[in-house]
């Protein structure tokens, strides 16, 4: 390979050359933790001659913050100080004040996850590249990117053909098809040519160098599945039909519309009518998608048998989780009352609303209140669209059995499918989708820290987690479940709750979504939650119905990949998502679909209290039963 000589490689930090955590109060980065590639990529570029440097975002963190954090981290030595720029990303000042401190360089390149940064860049002159793994190929092919869709050869399914992807600068994003034979992927045209060569069938989608300045999403347009075959009734003509947009599909699929939303432009725009729960998801590099579909991850599988609790561990979790406390939970996250801790009532979760930060910030100081200090609270944070977000987790640590349960929910909400609706201003109460998990999740972190205090038993650690930007296709929930794969964090089983709150017809039935399609192990064990669950419903919920429990009977799950539980079943971790009856079935004998009618319009400001109190008592549970046996 050619020397670098005379080449500038700057890179952004969290999220890719790192998964950065700051303190509760926001002040101090608690943990920067290196992704394992990352050491050997930078001493690659050096030792070929290039110089390093770094382009990065801290926010209200100090700039010596930042550098002690790299330091301690190890990265701080591959930077040269006059290379090191902090600042905002949001146009390309920044890029351009790293440019002038790069001197006569021949080449700059930036390397960041964020498409929004990215384009800044490009405007500045320099080349990018959205992963550090394509940072040597961009500068070495100077040929354009492209997006991929390969497909292993019906007859070699079987084979051993995962190595042959990995050893090439290409980064897999999402894999499809009932064998999980289909990769779509990012990659340099001198990859696909290699691909065309081992006699993988490779198909170039969209143009020359599109994945620099954009963002891959599947979109599930429901109104045309349930519409049928040829019968002419979705989305697609009237948003991607004409104009700028017609360029923006990529591919059409069992699973959606495969769309590139460009640098500027928000996933929200095509927000489909008559969606489902669910109804995107974003496409994000993982080196697990390329794993064996049937391979554990290293931690133990859920203990089988029944799930039982004591009366005195039900008593507990009653009392902590009765309906008035989840009233009282979702009025502080749905405008109904004032947040607390100072802040005024939050009108909208969304996360390009100011009240965004608002909730976060409520969440932390509620978390902290709860756990009366026993917690331990971390801001985990992630770029999407240009803007700096933070999911927010708080631990009880476990005392001397291994491994972590997760209760999560997620924090924002939308109204997109009001008319008109202005995402930046107009209110998104998001009472059922997804104030009622949020409610959930603080009602069951109360239960299990009170669990812990009188009981004292040996238990796993438990991690609450309110996930951000759900609604734009899990994006919070990828990035905080991708970063602790790479760090090894040990997740046993992680319980999601998203809308458990609508509930108007007779008998109360709610769902447990364990499905996932090529990943047999994961889904198994994501069944034995969900059975967990069915347990200990009439124990602890009598008045609830059995869960409907997917997949069953050989039914595909419908809620496959529709919320924050498939983060982690992509890693191979035991999850599940539990919700109020959003889907018909399983079985032709089932209740019908109970969706609720005010689904992301401002009109969603009300829950059932008494149905989701008997739903979040259930999980809370199924969560101790799975730290503590």
């Amino acid at each position: 390979m050619d020397p670098l000589t005379g080449t500038v490689v700057f890179s952004d930090v969290g999220g890719t050359l790192a998964s950065v955590s700051v303190s509760a109060g926001g002040d101090r980065i608690e943990r920067l933790a290196v992704y394992p590639d990352v050491p050997g990529i930078l001493r690659g570029l050096q030792e070929r001659g290039a110089r390093l440097g770094v382009i990065s975002d801290p926010g209200p963190l100090p700039a010596e913050e930042v550098d002690r954090a790299l330091a301690e981290a190890g990265l701080r030595r591959f930077f040269e100080p006059d290379l090191v720029v902090y600042g905002r990303k949001d146009s390309p000042r920044l890029f351009e004040r790293a440019a002038e401190r790069a001197g006569a360089a021949d080449r700059l390149l930036f390397v960041g996850e964020d498409a929004d940064e990215r384009a800044h860049a490009l405007a500045a002159g320099m080349l990018v590249a959205p992963h550090p793994g394509l940072a040597e190929a961009v500068l070495d092919e100077r040929a354009p990117v492209r997006y991929l869709r390969i497909t292993v050869p019906a007859s070699h399914a079987a084979s051993q053909w995962r190595p042959a992807l990995r050893d090439l600068p290409v980064l897999a994003l999402h894999v499809a098809g009932p064998a999980g034979t289909t990769v779509y992927a990012v990659g340099t045209t001198s990859a696909a040519a290699r691909l065309d060569d081992l006699g993988f069938r490779v198909d170039r989608l969209g143009a020359g160098d599109e994945p620099l300045t954009t963002t891959a999403y599947v979109l599930r347009d429901d109104r045309q599945t349930e519409s049928g075959f040829l019968a002419p009734d979705g989305n697609s003509q009237g948003l991607f039909g004409t104009g700028a947009a017609a360029g923006r599909v990529l591919a059409s699929t069992d699973d959606g519309l495969v769309v590139a939303v460009p640098a500027g432009e928000s996933v929200e725009t095509y927000h489909f009518d008559r969606t489902r729960h669910g109804h995107d998801l974003r496409l994000v590099p993982t080196v697990q998608a390329l794993g064996r579909a049937d391979e554990p991850p290293g931690t133990p599988a859920p203990e089988a048998g029944p799930a039982t609790i004591t009366p005195e561990e039900r008593r507990v979790i009653e009392a902590r989780t009765r309906p008035q406390d989840i009233r009282d939970h979702l009025a502080r996250y749905t405008g109904a009352a004032p947040a607390g801790h100072g802040a005024g009532p939050i009108r909208s979760r969304h996360v390009q609303h100011p009240d965004n930060a608002a909730a976060i910030e409520a969440l932390v100081g509620d978390l902290d209140r709860i756990g009366g200090g026993r917690f331990v609270i971390r801001r985990h944070c992630f770029p999407h669209e240009g803007r700096q977000l933070q999911n927010v987790e708080a631990e009880l640590p476990g005392s001397g059995l291994d491994g972590v349960v997760l209760v999560t929910a997620h924090v924002d909400s939308t109204g997109a499918l009001h008319p008109g609706y202005q995402p930046s201003l107009d209110p998104a109460p998001g009472a059922d989708d997804d104030g009622s998990g949020v409610a959930g999740v603080l009602a069951a972190a109360d239960a299990l820290q009170a669990l812990d205090a009188a009981l004292g038993i040996p238990r796993r650690a438990v991690r609450f987690v309110l996930f951000n930007a759900e609604e734009h296709g899990l994006v919070g929930s990828l990035a905080y479940a991708g970063d602790q794969a790479s760090l090894g964090d040990p997740v046993v089983a992680v319980f999601q709750m998203d809308m458990i709150g609508w509930d108007v017809l007779p008998e109360r039935t709610f769902e447990v979504h364990a499905g996932v399609t090529g990943r047999p192990v994961a889904e198994e064990r994501s069944l034995a939650l969900a059975r967990r669950i069915a347990d200990l419903v009439p124990q602890i919920s009598p008045e609830l119905a059995a869960p409907q429990v997917y997949p069953r009977g050989g039914e595909p799950d419908p809620a496959e990949a529709r919320s924050d539980h498939f983060s982690f079943q992509l890693h191979g971790h035991a999850a599940c998502l539990v919700s109020e009856d959003l889907f018909a079935g399983p079985g032709s004998g089932a209740p019908p679909a109970e969706m609720n009618p005010h689904y992301h319009t401002p009109a969603d400001a009300s829950v059932n209290a008494d149905y989701a109190s008997g739903i979040v008592r259930a999980v809370t549970a199924a969560a101790w039963f799975t730290a503590t046996r």
